[in-house]
């Protein structure tokens, strides 16, 4: 079995070689094993443990992770959603308890009843009488997830010339996200 492939020269090319792989590549960047630069002049700032004033060890910390999570963030998107369909009118407020605790629910139904009430009133004020009046629309959301299982949100909303915003809370309760607090401002 031949290992390359040549072909003809047809002019004042040379001829092609095709010849194997390597069985291995070189490794890459980061499975390459570090470097250590020592420096002659680097301090060492190794701390008796039994020296007074000494810093204490670092305790373990739980992680940091910066921003909100992937499930966090869907169910914000989920929400958010559902909010901007009941004050368009597309759905009832009634739709917002199946998303709340039901502790809180008849208090997150009611800011969502009250909020598409005061978007009803503010089409009627317009004055302009249109066909499809000026739907709500999410401009920014702002989340922050302050513990796991909890996440924030501020969502800026605008209708018309009109800008207002909702702030909620929702929580992991039994693997699903449910809301605890909803202020429609």
């Amino acid at each position: 079995m031949r290992s390359t492939l040549e072909a003809a020269p047809t002019g004042p090319r040379p001829a092609i070689r095709l010849r194997p792989v390597p069985r291995f590549e070189p490794p890459f960047d980061d499975e390459a094993t570090p470097q250590a630069w020592a420096s002659s002049r680097q301090l060492a700032l190794d701390w008796p443990a039994d020296v007074p004033g000494a810093p204490a060890p670092p305790e373990a910390a739980p992680p940091v992770v910066a921003g909100a999570s992937g499930d966090a963030k869907l169910a914000v998107r989920r929400f958010v959603r559902l909010c901007v369909e009941v004050l368009n009118g597309f759905r009832p407020a009634a739709h917002l308890r199946r998303m709340a605790l039901p502790a809180g629910a008849a208090e997150v139904v009611a800011q969502g009843l009250a909020g598409a009430r005061r978007v009803t009133a503010l089409r009627k004020d317009s004055g302009r009488r249109t066909a499809r009046p000026t739907p709500v629309a999410v401009l920014k959301v702002m989340l922050c997830e302050p513990r796991s299982g909890a996440v924030e949100t501020a969502v800026t909303l605008v209708t018309g010339e009109r800008t207002w915003a909702i702030a909620f809370r929702l929580e992991l309760h039994q693997q699903s996200w449910v809301a605890t607090t909803l202020v429609i401002v």
